[in-house]
């Protein structure tokens, strides 16, 4: 299975007024930028068949953003284990239930999602992966039990998913 991770676009900053922290949407540069970044993966042929998101607004939005840019045919499920109060382990049990898919990706949040590249590619979670808002890893997963292990194919910043997008 290959597995893409991509974080969230720019969202509204932590402590905008009236804006409670899990609320927090994609801002319109987030939602310009993630728009590009997303024809970016597509040119990389990135295709999922389901995209696995946190219920976060920021997250949803970037998940419905690259989602319409990869096509008809890639599902989205929403799912709290994606969620920054989530845990790895209920997101491994959401990746096995879904074993038969060549392609899955997630849509969440740092640093779980840096932690969750980390611990598949090297083995444990403290070696993490900085990925920046709007950003994307593919790691072609070898083992998905006990605990997820594969190979890094690539980390992409997201101006590179801009530049390819644009």
């Amino acid at each position: 299975m290959r597995l893409y991770i991509v974080r969230h676009g720019i969202a509204v900053p932590h402590g905008a007024p009236g804006v409670a922290e899990d609320e927090r949407p994609l801002t319109e540069e987030g939602i310009e930028k993630m728009k590009l970044a997303a024809s970016g993966l597509k040119k990389l042929d990135v295709a999922p068949e389901l995209i696995l998101s946190s219920p976060l607004p920021r997250a949803e939005q970037t998940a419905k953003i690259v989602q319409k840019a990869l096509g008809p045919k890639v599902s989205l499920r929403l799912t709290r284990a994606l969620s920054p109060a989530g845990n790895r382990d209920d997101v491994y049990k959401e990746m096995r239930a879904h074993e038969s898919l060549e392609g899955l990706m997630l849509v969440g949040h740092q640093p779980s999602l840096g932690e969750i590249a980390g611990e598949i590619a090297w083995g444990s979670p403290d070696r993490y992966l900085e990925l920046k808002k709007g950003g994307a890893v593919a790691i072609e997963l070898e083992r998905l039990s006990p605990i997820p292990g594969g190979t890094l194919l690539w980390l992409l910043t997201p101006s590179i998913l801009r530049q390819l997008g644009s």
